[in-house]
């Protein structure tokens, strides 16, 4: 299915795909196409996208698998594609990726992974629902800097997936032929823990 927007054309969108490419790979070029129909707001969301994405105090398995449950909840199929791609890039085994709807009863993730992904599904609902119970104990283990970096990461998230459904942006293909995490409603339906036999 076509993005709603469809893909810019220009010198500037040969060239904001030749680089989305370059990092990315092919799966990254017709998003970020359709985004460069709006130079500004493309240069501005790239510089803030480096700028969280970037492990400083938290690294970047913990951030991946942040933004990989919030994009399970809300469900956009570019987002868990891709975020799919990146957390196993990070040592996120098949195993994890399936179990993420049910991480606790899994027994699959550390107690560090097991607050990040709390706070990425309390952050990720609507309402937002984060108990302050929550926040002390991932600033006892990460420290306000780390504790902001998480809320920052997961709340781009948000914004990311939320745009991507809009622009009916679907998977790009980064997980093809591989495991891929499974959206928190679809989890919900059938019940399970999600395992590799």
């Amino acid at each position: 299915m076509p993005p709603r927007i469809p893909p810019g054309e220009g010198a500037f969108a040969r060239v904001v795909a030749a680089v989305s490419r370059r990092q990315y790979g092919e799966p990254m070029v017709e998003s970020a196409r359709v985004y460069a129909r709006n130079p500004r707001l493309l240069l501005a969301f790239t510089r803030f996208n480096s700028a969280v994405e970037r492990p400083a105090t938290v690294g970047s398995r913990l951030k991946n698998l942040a933004v990989l449950k919030a994009a399970t909840i809300v469900e956009c199929e570019f987002c868990i594609d891709i975020g799919s791609e990146l957390a196993r890039r990070d040592g996120i085994s098949d195993q994890q990726l399936l179990a993420l709807p049910r991480a606790r009863e899994s027994g699959l993730f550390s107690e560090d992974e097991l607050l990040v992904l709390d706070l990425a599904s309390g952050m990720s609902r609507t309402p937002a629902e984060v108990d302050q119970t929550l926040i002390t104990a991932l600033r006892k283990r990460f420290g306000d800097k780390g504790t902001l970096e998480l809320c920052h990461i997961i709340a781009w998230e948000n914004h990311r997936t939320r745009l991507n459904a809009a622009l009916g942006l679907g998977a790009g293909g980064f997980s093809e032929g591989r495991v891929c995490a499974i959206p928190e409603r679809q989890a919900a339906a059938d019940g399970s823990v999600h395992t590799l036999a």
